[in-house]
């Protein structure tokens, strides 16, 4: 039997409810992780008897959520933002964080013989595993999953942004650069990129998120939610790629200009 506690989520039958330890056994997370996460407000609080701390259903559910968020990408601190006490919207916000991750995800990974990357970046001798080190760091490659080797048992990859290795073959090409000069300018446009990021998703929190839980969630809003995050998005790409327009304009002209005309 389940009733409201009056704290926003739900208080279970007392025979139902268990202590820590209970909870790290089903959940697989250990004792010290799991008080961690109640430090960082990333569960709600146990139901207290005397100085005993019960939990219940609604605290595996969350765990499990929590791990599938971390297993999506996101870092506790994030998770912690988008997550209060109130355990009922967790399905839709699980949701929600699918839905989010499919609008920015590029084509499937595509699954590549080690041996084909190496030769087609023109990669040498020990010089691979720095540079297939760096992709990795960069999040461009991964390791391909334990069944997917080859015919001939030859090590696969997978490449997780194809449109992204392939600009930096052209940028080897038209700028005359090797693999190792290559991975270091995707990396610092790389970092350019996570600014924009930053910028658009804090505002994001900021102006559409958090409104939305000091709310309460009402799941008559998700849908508007979702639209906002859809529209930031298209907003972002048209911003970025009109001010990079812009700044090539004023760059050529500062650079190029003043030799161009002698």
């Amino acid at each position: 039997m389940v009733a409201d506690n009056g704290e926003g989520h739900a208080s279970e039958d007392p025979a139902d409810l268990f202590v820590i330890e209970e909870l790290a056994r089903r959940t697989g997370v250990s004792v010290r992780s799991l008080r961690n996460y109640q430090s960082r407000k990333l569960l709600p609080p146990p139901e207290l008897r005397g100085r005993t701390g019960y939990y219940g259903a609604a605290h595996v559910e969350r765990v499990r959520l929590v791990h599938q968020l971390r297993s999506a990408g996101l870092k506790l601190d994030g998770i912690a933002r988008m997550l209060d006490s109130d355990t009922s919207a967790d399905d839709q916000l699980l949701a929600f964080t699918e839905q989010a991750r499919g609008m920015f995800t590029g084509p499937e990974p595509v699954l590549t013989p080690l041996a084909e990357l190496v030769d087609r970046f023109g990669i040498e001798g020990e010089e691979s595993l720095e540079v297939l080190d760096t992709a990795v760091r960069l999040g461009l490659v991964r390791e391909a999953p334990a069944d997917a080797a080859g015919q001939d048992r030859e090590p696969m990859v997978e490449v997780v942004s194809p449109a992204i290795l392939a600009a930096g073959q052209e940028a080897m090409r038209l700028l005359d650069l090797d693999a190792t000069e290559a991975l270091d300018l995707l990396e610092r446009l790389r970092r350019h990129a996570d600014g924009v990021a930053r910028l658009y998703v804090g505002l994001f929190v900021e102006r559409v998120w958090q409104p939305f839980v000091d709310a309460g969630k009402p799941a008559v809003d998700w849908p508007d939610v979702e639209q906002a995050l859809d529209q930031l998005r298209q907003l972002a790409t048209r911003a970025l790629v009109s001010t990079f327009d812009l700044a090539m304009v004023s760059r050529v002209d500062r650079v190029l200009g003043e030799p161009l005309l002698r």
